[in-house]
């Protein structure tokens, strides 16, 4: 199986979309689910939307500062210097250049085999 990476300009643009589309999709799912689950509790409708704003708020934040949705990672391979663009959390990736297979996870890229 080949290992993915980013082979058109293009595709960061889209997964900086798909980041922005997924951060305002679960922000507003929280913050609404939060404030209909105060309207039921009986709060009054205007504090139960500051419920639910507080929430979004808190989840939003804590989305931001730990998360790595779609994240790219510039990796250059130590057997041949080939550079190349892969996602931050893939697993395993192949050099396209020697096949020299790299672990890629968060901050570390370890050679598995030379």
């Amino acid at each position: 199986m080949a290992s993915p990476r980013l082979k058109e300009p293009g595709q960061g643009g889209a997964l900086s979309g798909a980041r922005v589309l997924s951060f305002v999709f679960v922000v507003l799912t929280v913050g609404c689910s939060a404030c209909l689950i105060a309207i039921m509790a009986g709060v009054p409708v205007g504090f139960a939307s500051a419920i639910g704003g507080a929430v979004a708020g808190v989840v939003g934040f804590f989305i931001l500062a730990f998360g790595s949705l779609y994240e790219v990672k510039t990796i250059t391979c130590s057997a041949c210097g080939q550079t190349d663009q892969t996602l931050k959390h893939i697993g395993t990736y192949n050099c396209f250049n020697c096949s020299t297979k790299y672990y890629v996870y968060d901050r570390e890229v370890k050679s598995i085999n030379a």
